[in-house]
């Protein structure tokens, strides 16, 4: 469904017809979200009290340092995507399922933030009369990211609000989990696509388009 003529939600790469420039497009905004919901984790737990003595690890600002092959897969088959995940040790908080949590959303909060930054440049390229797709499909891909962070599913944001709170000895579930689920979530995600099945289209896409429609009027 088409948003306006100049963006489609989801913003994807349409494989059977490879358009130069979308194509740049799409990377430079996938490269903005992750760097972006990195780095806000990387502060939001060195704010909390999970101070790392070699600060370079998290705040490189190196987006490709950022990238993880499944979430970039998964921007390509639905998207969003996640960055790398951001190595966070939850024994330096105070409160440390309250911390994580607070740490894993701080990624998809600050890509809001910067949806509303790229809202507001379509709002007045507008009024200008100015028509851009640059900054609404970056508009676009930092919402797609925002909402499903949501979903209770590793690595995204929203597995925290159940991660976060495992007992103790749960070290060998959380690597296999980090590992082994982002591929079988993108896999899920494909056979949902090839079998036309609308589960996203039905429930999730229609809020995406809502808010840009919200941010961007």
């Amino acid at each position: 469904m088409s948003t306006d003529q100049l963006v489609r939600i989801p913003f994807l790469i349409e494989f059977h017809h490879l358009d130069v420039e979308n194509l740049v497009i799409f990377f430079i905004s996938v490269l903005a979200a992750i760097t972006v919901n990195a780095e806000a984790q990387a502060v939001m737990a060195t704010a909390l009290g999970d101070i790392q003595k070699d600060s370079k690890e998290r705040f490189h600002f190196n987006p490709f340092q950022h990238l993880d092959i499944s979430g970039l897969l998964c921007f390509a088959v639905a998207g969003f995507g996640w960055p790398r995940r951001v190595f966070v040790e939850p024994r330096r908080f105070k409160y440390p399922g309250l911390y994580l949590i607070l740490t894993r959303f701080a990624g998809p909060f600050a890509n809001l933030l910067l949806a509303g930054i790229a809202g507001s440049i379509v709002s007045v390229m507008q009024s200008m009369g100015v028509e851009d797709q640059v900054f609404k499909k970056l508009l676009v891909i930092n919402l797609m990211v925002f909402v499903f962070s949501f979903l209770p599913v590793p690595p995204l944001a929203g597995a925290s609000l159940f991660s976060a709170f495992l007992p103790k000895g749960r070290n060998a579930w959380g690597t296999v989990s980090a590992r082994v689920f982002p591929y079988l979530f993108v896999l899920a995600l494909i056979i949902l696509k090839i079998n036309h099945v609308e589960i996203l289209d039905r429930f999730f896409y229609p809020l995406v388009r809502s808010l840009f429609s919200f941010i961007t009027k």
